[in-house]
């Protein structure tokens, strides 16, 4: 259940969650395979593959989404319009016109969906009462959306919006890269950089020493970074990027023996009891940490959202 990444959502003002309130919202959307005409469908499932949808520990809530989507690569589908395109001209001697293709397009898919593979895709939300954060696992902008209008939809309110900080995350990130992140923190050897005056102009760094020349003549010059390889307290490393999104997490293997260790039965409950206590317990303090070195919360959320 480790997170592989970290999109945070804030509420400044304290938001009435309970576990008795989420599981009733949950209740509204559960998930259901798609039908024989559905493309995709999404719903919530139990954190625990038992009866509730929503695990509890304390102040914290994990929920799980389940993404169902067929499998119908376009090449299939344009294969199919092709022979049908063609056996149409041939039999009305006419040329079929583009509004008339996309029409032949669509009764295609409908045609062929019934019959298409299915995958599923999971994402896992972490709602924090105590800070009035929701937390996704998942990079995706696409599926962070759905998870949270479904979310909303069941609440019937969701006054979150992405974390924000007084300092931009690239002037923190690009300050760290030319004079080293504060004591908490070490730099790794990756990094992205962008051009001030050309977003396009996009340089990737991996296995290298930012300390270098290389790299410190690169900053001088203007470039700035937008995603950077970081280790904190050897408790887990990340890629923190510019929108304040944590990639790549990977938690230290000192914590997953720990939470191995009070399970020596390999009870699925009691794992991810301790996984998502330990989570919890690890992230929470790096999210201050960051806020706290991002000069705090933006104005926009100091009002009521």
């Amino acid at each position: 259940m480790w997170f592989k990444a970290l999109r945070i959502y804030q509420a400044r003002t304290e938001q009435p969650w309970s576990s008795d309130s989420l599981e009733q919202a949950l209740a509204t959307k559960p998930f259901r395979s798609c039908s024989s005409t559905e493309e995709s469908t999404a719903g919530w499932v139990s954190p625990s593959n038992g009866a509730m949808l929503v695990h509890s520990q304390g102040e914290h809530w994990l929920l799980k989404l389940k993404i169902e989507e067929k499998i119908l690569p376009a090449s299939v589908v344009r294969e199919q319009l092709l022979e049908t395109v063609e056996a149409l001209e041939a039999a009305e001697n006419r040329r079929v016109g583009r509004k008339e293709r996309q029409n032949l397009t669509d009764e295609l898919r409908l045609t062929l969906l019934p019959k298409a593979f299915t995958r599923s895709r999971y994402v896992w939300v972490w709602l924090d009462g105590k800070n009035n954060r929701v937390m996704l696992d998942t990079t995706t902008d696409k599926q962070a959306e759905l998870a949270l209008n479904l979310l909303r939809e069941g609440l019937g309110s969701l006054p979150v919006i992405p974390l924000n900080t007084q300092l931009a995350a690239v002037q923190v990130m690009t300050e760290w890269a030319m004079q080293q992140p504060p004591a908490d923190f070490n730099l790794l050897d990756s990094c992205e950089l962008r051009d001030a005056d050309d977003d396009n102009a996009i340089m990737r760094c991996r296995g290298q020493n930012l300390a270098s020349d290389e790299i410190q003549q690169l900053l001088a010059a203007g470039k700035r970074v937008t995603q950077l390889g970081l280790s904190w307290q050897e408790q887990l490393s990340f890629t923190l990027t510019d929108t304040l999104m944590l990639k790549s997490l990977n938690f230290a293997e000192h914590l997953q023996q720990e939470a191995a260790d009070v399970n020596p039965d390999q009870d699925p409950l009691i794992a991810l009891d301790a996984e998502f206590i330990l989570m919890n317990n690890t992230l929470m303090p790096l999210i201050d940490q960051l806020i706290i070195y991002h000069q705090g919360l933006s104005d926009n959320l100091s009002q009521d959202l």
